[in-house]
């Protein structure tokens, strides 16, 4: 029952095709046979030639099809994440079974992660499949590692940005400003921060039963700042010990105390204040605030000079005149972040992130972090002219305007005080080697002296000074390394991104790299890969693709 043979017989009047061959074949209980290619080809010959020679001599059966039992090989992928079974479905013959299947696993490399309803499955599946058909469903599964979480810290109270520029979004700009103290402050005792502390991780393991060890999350202590104190009850909770304004510190909150003005104007004087400052209307032309926290204002910044130790978050627009002789007469200093719906002709420098919600347009920018200008969807927002400086991201969904105003965009990122350093320490390596190279050439001279007159101490303290530059020749490798690997993480952690348009008149500067705007973009991504300043389409989740210009 091994092969299907056809008898070759006389007796045919007309003419037969491989086609009928088949035929007869899937009529016939074998119907699941494998057919022989070759053996049908040969027996239609023959049965055709008997048709011109009916007395030609009897021919022996040919096999025109063969029976094969179902066959199976397991095979671990590269990475022992993950095994499969190569099944042939049987042609006729025996079909694989869960046994077969099992005692194949277990002869295998295979040792954790098998599921027994894979193997289920894969028998099921090669059941139904048809004949020769080849299958490869997966039976075992490794498992990654999880790695542990960081040390987390969830803010419990919201920041006065959030507050007082976010409900625009959503009210519409239907929010009482006429009290900010009852609105952004908080009581004695309220919640602040809750730290949540360092997870351990999962271990993962492969098929072949290799353990994949889980890396433990990085600790963090929270700090509790003035105003600020552990709850008795739980020592991952920070509360408030008086009421005032909550401020995130690195690693904690603080409250500070607040002083609560109407308005900075010429009546009610400069504002000089140790705490945080609530202005619940305008802050006048000419007028100077200084504060050692946070200054929040609920109208607008109409010129003046605001200078804060910690953020500042103006409601509504900061707006300055057109400086004269390169003065901004509306300037804003924060040690931490500068938040407003939008600012113009004025000058911002924040140790933080700043962000403009709808248009920053002809001021003097710089920020120590981010600079982004647009709502949470960065779907509307301009950024046009003036000198825009940020450590890391320029983001906006318009960059420049259709008039080809000029606008200025730099990402330096320490990179020149990098390149500073990484030049001095190429200075000291060359250094060093000239100097190895005149030690080498006195010992030679010295090794060259007749034996009476060369002096062995001499001899032993240059090769003693010359180890000692050895040493430090290697150790300036390692730092020279260190540099330049550190340069080429501050150039990959660069972009500047429009995530709409992108006009003419914009000047992109990156590290060392230049770039001027000649044509109109649609979503764009500036980037320095491959040592290029190159410019790539824009997609939204953050990925670029094609190939850059530059």
């Amino acid at each position: 029952m091994t092969y299907v043979c056809l008898r070759i017989t006389p007796g045919l009047t007309t003419p037969v095709t491989e086609a009928d061959v088949r035929a007869l074949l899937l009529a016939s209980n074998c119907r699941r046979y494998q057919p022989l290619t070759e053996g049908m080809r040969q027996a239609v010959t023959l049965l055709n030639g008997l048709l011109a020679q009916p007395d030609a001599p009897s021919h022996a059966p040919v096999p025109i099809a063969q029976r094969q039992d179902a066959r199976l090989l397991i095979l671990v992928d590269a990475d022992k994440m993950s095994a499969c079974a190569q099944i042939t479905a049987d042609w006729g013959g025996k079909p694989l079974t869960l046994e077969l299947l099992q005692q194949a696993v277990a002869a295998s490399e295979i040792k954790q992660g098998v599921s027994e309803t894979r193997l289920a499955a894969a028998i099921q599946a090669a059941g139904a499949a048809a004949p020769g058909a080849q299958l490869r469903p997966v039976i075992a599964l490794g498992k990654a590692a999880e790695h542990g979480l960081d040390t987390r810290f969830e803010r419990l109270v919201d920041t006065a940005a959030e507050r007082i520029l976010k409900p625009q979004e959503l009210d519409h700009g239907k929010v009482d400003m006429r009290d900010l103290g009852t609105l952004l402050t908080v009581k004695a005792g309220a919640q602040l921060m809750r730290r949540h502390p360092a997870t351990q991780g999962i271990n993962g393991f492969t098929v072949t039963g290799q353990p994949l060890p889980a890396k433990a999350g990085k600790e963090s202590a929270m700090t509790a700042g003035e105003g600020a104190c552990f709850s008795p009850e739980d020592p991952d909770l920070l509360l408030a010990t008086r009421p005032g304004l909550p401020c995130q510190e690195r690693a904690g909150m603080k409250v500070d105390e607040v002083l609560s003005v109407k308005q900075v104007d010429i009546r009610h004087g400069h504002v000089e204040f140790e705490g945080s400052l609530l202005v619940n209307g305008d802050v006048m032309p000419g007028m100077r605030v200084k504060t050692s926290g946070d200054v929040v204002i609920g109208g607008f910044v109409e010129g003046g000079y605001i200078e804060s130790g910690g953020t500042i978050t103006v409601r509504n627009g900061i707006i300055g005149r057109k400086p004269e002789q390169g003065e901004y007469q509306c300037h804003l200093s924060a040690g931490g972040e500068i938040h407003a719906s939008y600012a113009q002709y004025a000058r911002l420098e924040a140790d933080g992130d700043i962000h403009i919600q709808s248009q920053l347009s002809h001021c003097y920018s710089r920020s120590g972090q981010d600079l982004k200008v647009g709502d949470s969807a960065m779907r509307k927002g301009h950024l046009i002219g003036g000198v825009n400086i940020a450590n890391r991201l320029i983001m906006a969904p318009v960059l420049g305007a259709s008039a080809a105003n000029r606008t200025r965009l730099q990402i330096l990122g320490g990179y020149f005080s990098q390149k500073e350093q990484e030049q001095a320490l190429r200075q000291r390596k060359q250094a060093c080697r000239e100097q190895l190279d005149k030690l080498q050439d006195l010992i030679l001279r010295l090794l060259q002296l007749p034996h009476d007159k060369r002096n062995p101490e001499t001899l032993q303290k240059i090769k003693a000074i010359r180890l000692h530059q050895l040493d430090e020749s290697k150790s300036l490798d390692e730092q020279l390394a260190a540099a330049q690997a550190e340069l080429q993480v501050l150039m990959a952690n660069m972009d500047i991104i429009a995530t709409q348009r992108l006009f003419p008149g914009v000047e992109v500067e990156m590290a060392h790299y230049h770039n001027r705007v000649d044509i109109e973009h649609g979503p764009i991504h500036f980037a320095i890969r491959d040592e290029q300043l190159q410019l790539t389409p824009y997609q939204a989740h953050g990925q670029a693709k094609g190939q850059g210009a530059h």
